[in-house]
């Protein structure tokens, strides 16, 4: 099994969810990778503000990592976030059974409705900053085939106050959950691997996680080998409608310091024959190394399709090869 076999919907099609989804598993092989996470996050587009709240259980090793990030506009850094307030190594006993997530930071997250209904709450008065949003189901989990992962298109609407300025949360946002799968550390000799959502209405979202297409020419081309797989999975929600991207194919355009992205542009296909063009600008970003052999790009996407405008979270991932050998192409 390759590192990010567990970013894959390995089997095709969709699995079953239950109220059971919200709230803690604490199952699977009892390795010491063995991974349970909740993902979380909104954005005040109008602002260039994202948030991206994160809990990381170990259930074998018993240890949890959690907190979140809120940047405005572009970072090179994640300390230069204007919070960013994450603890690395907590007992589980600050998740309990998953139904009220609390912090010693602060940060809380109480599910009012299972896979209906969440709340979350910051608030940090030396940093001037608070949080206080619901995070409530616009559709359904959509679920991988091995029911060990979905995701779930939500409305978020609340209070946000950053470093003293108050904003107001209006917006569609992906949540992230999944459990019982191993999430090996190990150095991946692959190019950057991207994890992208987008939600245009009630009407239309979609989630896909690739790397880019080598006939395409992306920059590591000529540098690194391109993966056995290209594209690891994907869906649309098309007026309630989920189907399963069947093949896709995406360009990043990346900064040449950093190598951070800049822009995307995807072209798939989903189940039904319908194809899609969507392209997309960073509007926000920043870094973070959720675990140390790797970094991985978050940002604020605002995306075009069909001269519809929407927004949604950037993920992409950079591992050592990959790095090290760009930075020596470009200093050749």
């Amino acid at each position: 099994m390759s590192d990010t076999d567990w970013n894959s919907n390995l089997g095709g099609g969709f699995g079953q969810h239950g109220t059971q989804d919200e709230f803690f598993h604490g199952t699977g092989e009892p390795v010491d990778s063995l991974t349970e996470t909740w993902f979380w996050n909104f954005h005040v587009p109008q602002a260039a503000i994202n948030c991206f709240a994160y809990c990381w259980v170990h259930p074998t090793l018993k240890v949890v990592t959690s907190g979140l990030m809120i940047y405005q506009g572009f970072k090179a850094s994640h300390l230069e976030c204007e919070l960013f307030e994450f603890r690395d190594f907590m007992s589980m006993d600050v998740i309990g059974d998953g139904s009220d997530i609390q912090l010693p930071n602060g940060l809380r997250v109480q599910v009012v409705t299972p896979l209906e209904h969440v709340r979350l709450t910051f608030a940090d008065e030396q940093r001037q900053t608070s949080v206080d949003v619901d995070i409530r189901a616009s559709g359904v989990p959509i679920m991988r085939a091995n029911n060990k992962h979905f995701e779930q298109v939500m409305h978020v609407t609340g209070k946000l106050v950053l470093r003293g300025e108050a904003h107001q949360v209006d917006c569609l946002a992906v949540r992230d959950r999944s459990w019982a799968e191993p999430r090996p550390e190990n150095h991946n000799p692959a190019p950057p691997y991207t994890w992208v959502t987008g939600a245009f209405g009630d009407d239309f979202a979609f989630n896909v996680g690739s790397h880019d297409d080598p006939a395409r020419n992306p920059e590591w081309k000529d540098v690194m080998p391109a993966p056995a797989r290209i594209f690891n999975d994907g869906w649309v929600v098309v007026n309630g409608e989920q189907r399963r991207v069947r093949h896709a194919s995406k360009l990043t355009r990346r900064r040449g310091d950093r190598f951070s992205p800049i822009s995307h542009d995807y072209r798939f296909e989903d189940e039904a024959g319908d194809s899609y063009h969507i392209t997309g600008e960073l509007v926000a970003q920043t870094n973070w190394g959720g675990w140390s052999n790797m970094t991985c790009h978050l940002g604020l996407v605002k995306w075009d399709w069909n001269g519809r405008t929407g927004y949604g979270e950037s993920q992409e991932v950079h591992w050592n090869d990959y790095v090290w050998k760009m930075a020596q192409s470009r200093s050749a």
